[in-house]
């Protein structure tokens, strides 16, 4: 997705915040727009896993890193959570539990995917996890 401020959940205070964005030193990433929700979390209209469910049902892949606590992996999986029963209404598999995963286990076998890796903040321990599922999504063979 979109990195941080796109797949975990925004209203949850843990990790990276609107506030921590919405500041002096990171307000250039984000859209003008997004900046009055600084300080003002209840306000802002939607939250990430509303905006995951404008993808659905067409593949999504999130991923975390268990030493990655600023991009927030359990408000990624949560997110991931609120968007699978939209996947699911649109005949698609969701993420398929409410229980967050050990680290390294993959959640790959619906449509919206999750994979929380063991480390930081890379995305080479996933790219093996995501071919595979882009793999079964496209049906490719190996």
């Amino acid at each position: 997705m979109l990195g941080l401020l796109g797949a975990s959940l925004e209203k949850r205070s843990f990790g990276e915040t609107i506030d921590n964005v919405a500041g002096s030193g990171e307000y250039h990433w984000m859209a003008g727009n997004f900046l009055k929700y600084g300080g003002n979390w209840a306000a802002m209209p939607v939250d990430a896993h509303e905006l995951m469910t404008l993808i659905a049902p067409r593949p999504l892949f999130i991923t975390g890193g268990t030493k990655d606590s600023w991009a927030d992996p359990k408000g990624e999986f949560l997110a991931c959570v609120g968007a699978s029963p939209v996947y699911e209404l649109l005949g698609r598999k969701g993420v398929g539990t409410t229980t967050m995963p050990a680290p390294d286990v993959s959640l790959i076998d619906g449509e919206l995917a999750f994979r929380n890796h063991e480390g930081g903040h890379v995305d080479s321990l996933d790219w093996p996890v995501f071919l595979e599922f882009a793999n079964r999504q496209f049906k490719l063979k190996k």
